[in-house]
């Protein structure tokens, strides 16, 4: 294994660290990618030396950044829109195929970077189920396709990946059905309460992707009398701005407007439709553990592994997804509901996974 070896000097004792060259692969700008751009972070700290490289999509952000001791290169492959199913599958294609890294160590984020032609250490992070993607825009023969297609190559990656990590514990028992182990890295983050929001205000930061979702959000917090706050960016936001033009609509945001926004709600939304597959296998959604870091409960889809969890560990409330009724009552629960018990961050989980592909 070619690592470097650092001598460092701290109160006059020396000892060795490990440092690595290590990339990372996403199929987005990350701009931002939270759970990508904090396990950058917790290597960095721990001394190695990260690139992130990232797909642009939309030609619109930097080509080369450097954040908080890491960098991230992005790779562009003309304009792609959201609703070019087609053209995006083709140039997130060329965007694999095209890349050359020279590193000790590759993190695929999620398995629609396992095509990457790599011959160093390989550490398969699983944050969604990639092959149901396709199948949230349509049911198609091109998106079952797709699908199928995606999951083909998901199995070849978790087949030769040397270690496997997974955001939620469903996800690991999705993959020992391949005859894998995987270590369940969370994305939770270190509390950080803030002063409880009196006002009814229900937020939904993140991803725009189902306008269904939105518009039950909508009609149960009018019904309810509270104010609603969206941030983020994604495939549905046209639609859902062009149908309900008065939304408190912030636009995309990153990691460091986070805490702004949530000052502003009492309540936060992280509900999805259950027919897509992640939901089924487990997905815990990141919202719902971001919001009670920071003191915010959350309603969550009742009868799934996220609602659970939600219920468990006294996160927030759960409500049947599309049953508006339902979730109006459930802001009304959550409204007011302190949040108590939050779990930290898995920082020494994932270095654990880290230095152990290392030694």
């Amino acid at each position: 294994m070619n690592v470097g070896l650092v001598a460092k000097a701290i109160e006059g004792d020396l000892f060795e660290v490990i440092m690595a060259d290590i990339a990372m692969v996403v199929t987005n700008a990350c701009a931002p990618d939270p759970r990508v751009e904090r396990h950058a972070r917790w290597l960095v700290d721990a001394g190695h030396k990260v690139t992130i490289h990232a797909w642009d999509r939309m030609c619109i952000h930097p080509e080369n950044d450097s954040l908080k001791g890491y960098n991230i290169r992005r790779y562009r492959f003309g304009n792609t829109k959201y609703s070019s199913s087609i053209r995006t599958w083709f140039r997130k294609k060329k965007f694999i195929s095209s890349l050359r890294i020279n590193a000790q160590m590759l993190i695929y984020n999620d398995t629609d970077t396992g095509n990457i032609s790599f011959n160093g250490l390989k550490l398969l992070d699983i944050h969604d189920m990639a092959h149901t993607w396709p199948l949230m825009r349509g049911n198609s023969f091109v998106h079952r396709f797709a699908s199928h297609k995606m999951l083909a190559n998901a199995k070849k990656i978790i087949k030769s990946a040397d270690e496997i990590i997974v955001s939620a514990p469903g996800f690991s028992n999705w993959i020992s059905g391949f005859g894998r182990d995987s270590t369940v890295i969370m994305n939770r983050r270190n509390p950080e309460f803030l002063s409880p929001c009196e006002e009814r205000v229900i937020g939904y930061f993140g991803r725009i992707r189902e306008f269904d979702s939105i518009e039950m959000l909508y009609k149960a917090a009018n019904n309810s009398g509270f104010k609603l706050i969206l941030a983020g960016d994604g495939s549905a936001v046209a639609k859902v701005m062009d149908t309900y033009p008065d939304i408190d609509y912030r636009g995309a945001f990153d990691e460091d407007d986070l805490p702004r926004l949530m000052k502003e709600v009492s309540v936060m939304y992280a509900m999805y439709n259950t027919n897509r597959g992640n939901i089924s296998n487990g997905a815990i959604p990141t919202k719902m553990l971001d919001s009670a870091a920071f003191g915010r409960p959350s309603i969550v889809n009742s009868n799934t592994p996220m609602g659970e969890m939600c219920e468990s560990e006294g996160l927030g409330v759960t409500a049947a997804y599309g049953d508006i009724e339902d979730i109006s009552k459930a802001m009304e629960l959550a409204h007011g509901m302190e949040i108590t018990n939050v779990a930290g961050e898995d920082r020494d989980s994932f270095i654990s996974v880290i230095e152990k592909l290392l030694d």
